[in-house]
């Protein structure tokens, strides 16, 4: 596992380690009711519960279980969201993907970018053979994302996740080393 949150750095974002001065933009993507439509958790309700977020974050990737960027605007260092890379299997080199991006930076491409950035950096740095996303059914705009990235649709995963008290079904793309080469 690796020692340090690697800072990466694209065109327009800089991802990097979250600490607690990043509780506004942590309130602000985690409170909005879209943010949270298709994940596990319901729109936080205070900069307590963005706390104890980014102590989580803190808390996973010690233990070896997430390790989660913050995705900054270069131009005004404005947090925006959150990318990582988790539930890592290192006998088969796989990890799964996960992302929230506040609502008022949804359809500008920063998310295809983030993303982009640790799909990369998982699969050369990490020498990660498969990186997974599951997507909650309806989430069209995720599933296009990855589709730009070219992660292949493998198919559903029934009543996989449980999103608000449901269980709720996931589909599964996934990226392979060989399919970046």
């Amino acid at each position: 596992m690796i020692e340090t949150i690697k800072k990466i750095e694209t065109k327009r974002l800089i991802l990097r380690e979250i600490s607690e001065n990043d509780v506004d933009g942590i309130y602000k993507v985690f409170s909005d009711p879209a943010v949270a439509k298709y994940d596990w958790f319901s729109p936080i309700e205070s900069k307590d519960d963005a706390i104890k977020f980014i102590k989580r974050y803190k808390e996973e990737f010690e233990s070896g279980e997430e390790i989660t960027w913050g995705i900054e605007l270069k131009d005004t260092k404005e947090l925006i969201g959150i990318c990582c890379l988790g539930d890592f299997d290192n006998g088969a080199r796989r990890s799964e993907i996960g992302y929230d991006l506040a609502k008022d930076k949804w359809n500008k491409g920063y998310a295809t970018e983030a993303i982009e950035a640790i799909v990369k950096f998982g699969l050369s740095e990490m020498d990660l053979n498969r990186i997974e996303a599951f997507i909650t059914p309806g989430n069209d705009a995720s599933v296009k994302v990855l589709e730009k990235l070219n992660f292949t649709k493998e198919g559903v995963v029934r009543e996989r996740d449980l999103i608000k008290g449901k269980l709720e079904d996931g589909i599964i793309m996934s990226i392979l080393q060989k399919d970046i080469v």
